[in-house]
């Protein structure tokens, strides 16, 4: 951590490099949720909030934010399909989300070079074991564990940094740079 990074006089914003789906893959997944909704019994995520986290920075220093997109133009990493097939539940944060039964080798490399251009930059990350997942309920009643019948296939070429914005009711997520897979 930087001493921007921990002094309070300096403005710090929330944030994280994910991958958003396109409109159609959004559609599949209101579908989906819309499917869901009488099961689970719980707070379901809005269009434009779907994503898949790839790493969590936290706060971070608005100072630092350029030197972050500056430093993301070196990752070379591959475009890569998901294949979203599984429906799952995770009791301790009660949120019902969407995965695969096995995630693409390209996926992990991506995160991989994230975390070691991070690392090298001095940012500090959560470095918990990545599990992706895409959350399509918070505050889930009721579990839900099955698999999809007609997977949601999702092409994914390019990454982005998000902000997570406070706002009276509830979270926005604000682009703040997005890059290109080759």
């Amino acid at each position: 951590m930087t001493k921007q990074d921990a002094d309070p006089e300096i403005k710090s914003i929330r944030v994280f490099f994910a991958i958003s789906p396109s409109k159609i893959v959004q559609r599949q997944l209101t579908h989906q949720a819309e499917l869901l909704a009488p099961i689970c019994d719980g707070r379901q995520i809005v269009i434009p909030h779907f994503h898949l986290t790839l790493v969590f920075l936290g706060n971070v220093s608005v100072h630092r934010i350029e030197t972050l997109r500056h430093i993301m133009r070196n990752i070379a990493a591959q475009k890569f399909a998901l294949c979203l097939d599984k429906i799952s539940y995770w009791k301790h944060n009660q949120i019902i989300y969407l995965h695969a039964k096995q995630f693409p080798a390209e996926l992990f490399d991506l995160v991989a070079a994230l975390q070691s251009t991070l690392s090298e930059a001095g940012f500090p990350f959560d470095r918990r074991v990545y599990k992706p997942h895409l959350t399509l309920f918070r505050k889930a009643a009721h579990p839900v564990n099955t698999e999809l019948i007609n997977p949601i296939h999702w092409p994914v070429s390019e990454w982005i940094l998000l902000q997570s914005k406070p706002t009276q009711t509830g979270v926005d997520y604000v682009p703040l740079g997005h890059w290109r897979l080759k």
